[in-house]
């Protein structure tokens, strides 16, 4: 039976470039490699990237901001005041099965 896995990181997006991608896959792919006892099909690696602001909230911590719960002019008003970081999470899955 096949299932995909998949394993994810954060960086900075101030920090992202082409060069870091690929190592960043490289490793993820080790990773999965390392972890799985399953047959994975090399040649179904995908790579999703998905660039998120976080923003700080008054502990100090890192969130995203929900735009569900804040109304359109509220939201910009706190996106103003607060710490920004942009992030970009990489994730790469791959098909494995039990045996083939």
């Amino acid at each position: 039976m096949a299932r995909t896995i998949e394993a994810q990181v954060n960086v900075a997006l101030a920090d992202y470039d082409e060069s870091m991608k690929n190592h960043l896959v490289e490793l993820l792919k080790e990773t999965l490699r390392e972890q799985s006892a399953e047959y994975i099909f090399e040649d179904t690696w995908k790579v999703v990237e998905n660039k998120r602001k976080l923003y700080k909230n008054k502990d100090g911590t890192l969130e995203a901001q929900d735009k569900e719960t804040l109304g359109d002019s509220l939201s910009s008003e706190i996106s103003e005041t607060r710490e920004v970081l942009e992030i970009i999470t990489v994730v790469l899955t791959v098909t494995v099965a039990d045996s083939l």
